[in-house]
């Protein structure tokens, strides 16, 4: 990266000042490191060490989590794929940190400053946060060249718009894991919207369409419709305003450009404020935060958009009616749908011991069958790749994903926020649209608010 160079690479004594140079920087620091083998190298009668096959032991960082850490264990319980069979001299080390990012991130910067990092690593990337964290900070090496070694082709792998996202000047540092389109969907109950008798949702609708249905199914119990996991308007919400034209920052990152298209900004701001406040089809937040499954569920709201892996949950969940899936409208009717990646992803270290061995683990854990695996076992999303979206046993347990295939095999890569300050940015942008929802902004106040609070977050210092 241009603007961050060996200056911005933590030293071992930032990275101890880092995490804490005194004694409960230490006990941090040893409560992080590896585990001392358990037991003494096994012996033979006459007391010399026992002949056995030496292995590359890969150590690999995670958090504990049902679709991260718990699926890759089962995914070596099971052999899929036979990578365990095939490849004796490798073995796997799961070495899980419970909680999320706020819990992971210090305890990765502490193996690196202690000297004790292992060989592969995970994030969950939001406004290519990854290059950041990953680059500037000397965790993770290109694997271009481990690929090229091990004749792996990134381009035949995977969608472009994966490789792209996880791609920094020329050099890819990340291999997608899981990767989906952001809230590409909505999720309405089939049941209940038959027997108001005002008609399904279609797959071809537009925003006004789908505006005239709520306010047919709204009544004094009842919502007809709430954006819901699409209503974090900066990061989930970017596929919505991409649908109205609107790109939120330049090519570079460094500069917002929602005023660019002002016009078209403003109408996708009034369609979320008409929901609300003009039609009253939406909860509104004024009462507390809306807990969307929970109305959903209890069969208050009709429909709400939602990520793809409630795809899976929502019918296991709510079984007291038939739930059913629609796409996302579009503006006007033919329009190109657009679209975002959301994913979480690995690399290699920049320290690896066994760096060919972790390489072929993550060839694994990102390939085709340990992620058709993952879906028809209910166990995780899908991954950006043409081979698993080929494959007519996903479609088989979960047909909704046919809607998906289209919408990946053109998925568009996440934004940049230069600054790598994505998070901030998007509770900047989201603090004035909640305000806007609330009533307290008018769509066009809004408009140029979200602007300049989002180019105070990108003019400040890489984070």
């Amino acid at each position: 990266m241009s603007e961050v160079k060996q200056s911005r690479l933590f030293s071992r004594r930032q990275f101890l000042a880092a995490v804490g140079s005194t004694a409960a920087g230490a006990a941090l620091l040893a409560a992080c490191a590896p585990a001392a083998p358990s037991s003494a190298p096994a012996t033979s009668a006459g007391g010399q060490a026992a002949p056995s096959a030496e292995k590359a032991t890969v150590r690999a960082h995670m958090v504990q989590k049902q679709d991260v850490s718990d699926w890759i264990q089962m995914g070596l319980d099971q052999d899929i794929d036979g990578f365990v069979s095939s490849n004796p001299d490798i073995e796997i080390a799961l070495e899980t940190i419970p909680g999320w990012t706020a819990e992971y991130i210090p305890k990765i910067l502490s193996f690196a400053a202690a000297g004790s990092l292992g060989d592969a690593v995970w994030f969950p990337p939001r406004h290519r946060s990854h290059a950041a964290w990953g680059v500037s900070y000397g965790i993770v090496t290109d694997l271009n060249p481990l690929a090229d070694s091990a004749g792996y082709d990134m381009n035949a792998n995977f969608f472009a718009g994966a490789n792209a996202a996880n791609s920094y000047e020329g050099k890819q540092y990340w291999m997608s894991f899981i990767s989906e389109p952001i809230v590409p969907v909505i999720a309405y109950n089939k049941t209940k919207v038959n027997e108001m008798g005002i008609g399904e949702p279609s797959d071809d609708w537009t925003f006004d369409e789908l505006a005239a249905w709520a306010q047919s199914g709204t009544t004094d119990d009842t919502f007809g419709y709430y954006a819901a996991d699409r209503a974090y308007l900066g990061f989930s919400g970017a596929p919505f305003l991409r649908q109205f034209g609107v790109e939120q920052v330049d090519e570079e990152g460094k500069r917002a450009t929602f005023l660019d298209t002002q016009e078209q900004f403003v109408k996708a701001l009034q369609f979320d404020y008409d929901l609300t406040n003009t039609w009253k089809v939406s909860p509104s937040p004024a009462a507390g935060a809306v807990n969307a499954p929970e109305l959903f569920g209890g069969q208050k709201v009709l429909a709400v958009d939602i990520w793809p892996f409630r795809i899976q949950i929502y019918p296991a969940t709510f079984t007291d009616f038939e739930i059913d899936f629609v796409l996302t409208p579009v503006v006007n009717k033919g329009d190109a749908r657009r679209s975002m990646l959301n994913e979480h992803v690995f690399g290699l270290t920049t320290s690896s011991a066994n760096p060919d061995a972790a390489f072929k683990f993550l060839t694994w854990i990102a390939g085709k069958e340990m992620n058709v695996q993952g879906v028809i076992q209910g166990q995780k999303g899908p991954i950006a790749r043409a081979d698993f979206w080929a494959d007519d046993r996903v479609y088989e347990q979960e047909p909704t994903y046919a809607k998906l295939r289209p919408i990946m095999e053109s998925i568009e890569a996440d934004f940049l926020v230069a600054n790598f300050r994505g998070e901030e940015y998007d509770n900047a942008l989201h603090a004035v649209y909640e305000a806007m929802i609330l009533g307290e902004k008018t769509p066009e106040q809004a408009a140029n608010e979200i602007q300049d609070a989002c180019q105070a977050v990108l003019d400040k210092e890489p984070a």
